[in-house]
């Protein structure tokens, strides 16, 4: 299992949402290099990285603060945010980037038909109570859950990023009837996101199965520590 770091970025700080609710933010560093660099030295190696601005406005716009993680990183980086074009698949892939997050409405545009080389991308569905959001967890997706999944296995997916949208930030524990429900579902490897807050949460995980988990404001609030989360992942 991939224990997976994450870093939110807004308007150039590190910041955690409850909800997904831009409202919500709470600062945690101004500068992000710093706070990955200390995060490094306790030992993390893999990086769930969003970039805020970019999934409001549907276009990155950390892409410098990107780079330089990237080049600081030694392990595996994901990131997701205003991934809805071709350029801007193209400009994540030109830094190296391990993995990167389409949300679900990409099922519903042309991005994903236009691509012949889906390496390295990564679905996000993002659920609240059971229906797939878009749009910043604003608005309901075209397709309901098993229809994303049927894509995401025809398009053969690097994995799926699972967020429940009512868990995340809110240190309640994952949904894990949710993603029960999805293993069951679909092959393809699920990352689990949203309301890990104990070293309980992520045995549990690990013992489903899955193939990675973020771990978010449990960590910048000190509820678990790097050192003892690394010693979950692979």
């Amino acid at each position: 299992m991939k224990v997976l770091f994450a870093i939110d970025l807004l308007d150039g700080l590190c910041v955690r949402l409850e909800k997904g609710r831009f409202e919500s933010a709470k600062i945690y560093s101004k500068d992000p290099l710093s706070t990955l660099q200390e995060m490094m030295r306790k030992g993390a190696k893999d990086f769930h990285v969003i970039d805020l601005n970019g999934a409001r406005e549907g276009v990155p716009r950390h892409l410098a603060v990107l780079k330089g993680m990237r080049e600081r990183i030694k392990g595996y980086m994901e990131v997701g945010g205003g991934v809805r074009s071709l350029e801007a698949l193209e400009a994540l892939r030109s830094l190296g980037i391990d993995g990167i997050i389409l949300g679900t409405e990409a099922l519903d545009g042309e991005l994903l038909w236009q691509l012949e080389d889906l390496k390295g991308l990564i679905l996000g569905l993002d659920v609240l109570d059971g229906t797939p959001m878009v749009r910043g967890w604003r608005q309901k997706a075209r397709r309901g859950v098993e229809e994303i999944l049927e894509v995401a296995e025809e398009r053969q997916f690097m994995a799926i990023l699972v967020t429940a949208i009512e868990r995340d930030g809110m240190l309640s524990g994952p949904d894990f009837r949710l993603l029960e429900g999805l293993m069951e579902k679909t092959s393809l490897p699920i990352i689990a996101s949203g309301g890990v807050a104990t070293l309980s949460d992520l045995r549990r995980l690990k013992a489903m199965g899955v193939y990675g988990v973020v771990v978010g404001r449990a960590i910048y609030e000190g509820r678990i520590s790097i050192e003892e989360a690394v010693l979950y992942g692979d």
